[in-house]
């Protein structure tokens, strides 16, 4: 019988402010990805739509979800059909700290289980997915929705999923420049004070439990970090001005979504203010931006009906 799998990933927003490699939100922005078996042919085509489609390989063997698909099948010791059809269709910005990466593993690992004989569970998969993309922070709120707070115990990814509501809105604004994850890593520092890090573990217990008893007031103070942002924020032109622009428009705090270029805002009123305010911010320092007013969603990937 011919196949067809639809599946469903969301964008994701990594690092949080303080909770550097280890807290990520899954967002209501969500790339899609078909695919469609074709007995007739002997290998994998690939169609791409939206963003980032003159870039992405469409070669099977050297494109992401294609990858992902075979390390699925590994698993589950099971061949892939031998001839199909995938489309993806991009909405994500590519390269821009929004996990375009994670929700093309995540997929890609999705359709292969499925095509597979479905035998791996969520942990499997979260564990594959980590293995895969080399942190937790992206992949496993795109996998388990919500709120994702993970660490790392002997090779194992665990995460818990805190369950967002509706009530808070995060604006994502993306610049025309790309910040790659091999620059914003090595413009981290070697090694970190005392200090910094009593600093850091406050910060992000007081952002999670903010966000789980939804004192959103107190958000400003719990997104305030002394790893990364201060370090990356120079990799995007007028960023730290953009992030300030954010709060005084009325933005609850703000942040570097991943390693960038994108930059997060949290809020409870005036979104679509806050994020012209951020669009005109990136103007004035000679980048065009494109934004979204998105929630939480607390549905990882999901294969669509």
């Amino acid at each position: 019988m011919t196949q067809s799998i639809h599946v469903q990933i969301p964008a994701t927003s990594a690092n949080v402010g303080s909770g550097f490699d280890a807290v990520g939100i899954a967002l209501t922005l969500y790339n899609e990805i078909y695919f469609t078996e074709e007995a007739n042919k002997d290998h994998i085509t690939i169609e791409i739509e939206g963003l980032g489609k003159d870039e992405i390989p469409t070669i099977f063997e050297n494109n992401m979800v294609g990858q992902a698909m075979k390390a699925a099948a590994v698993k589950n010791r099971q061949p892939l059909p031998t001839g199909g059809h995938l489309k993806l269709i991009n909405r994500i910005p590519p390269a821009r700290g929004l996990g375009s990466s994670s929700a093309a593993l995540v997929g890609g690992l999705m359709i292969g289980n499925a095509l597979t004989g479905n035998k791996m569970s969520q942990q499997d998969m979260l564990s594959l997915a980590t293995s895969l993309e080399g942190h937790p922070d992206n992949v496993a709120p795109a996998i388990c929705g919500g709120l994702s707070v993970s660490i790392m115990v002997d090779g194992k990814t665990m995460t818990n999923s805190i369950l967002m509501g509706q009530d808070i809105s995060f604006i994502v604004v993306s610049p025309q420049i790309e910040v790659a994850t091999e620059e914003a890593r090595r413009a981290l520092p070697k090694t970190i004070d005392y200090q910094s890090a009593v600093f850091n573990v406050s910060r992000v217990s007081f952002l999670v439990s903010a966000l789980f008893t939804k004192q959103y007031d107190r958000i400003f103070y719990g997104l305030q970090d002394k790893l990364h942002v201060p370090y990356r924020i120079r990799l995007i032109p007028g960023g730290e001005e953009v992030l300030k622009a954010a709060v005084r428009a009325g933005a609850l705090g703000s942040t570097i979504s991943g390693s960038g270029s994108t930059l997060l805002a949290f809020a409870t009123t005036d979104e679509e203010k806050i994020m012209n305010a951020m669009i005109h911010c990136f103007k004035d320092h000679g980048l065009e931006s494109v934004g979204h007013v998105l929630k939480c969603t607390n549905e990882g990937a999901k294969i669509i009906p």
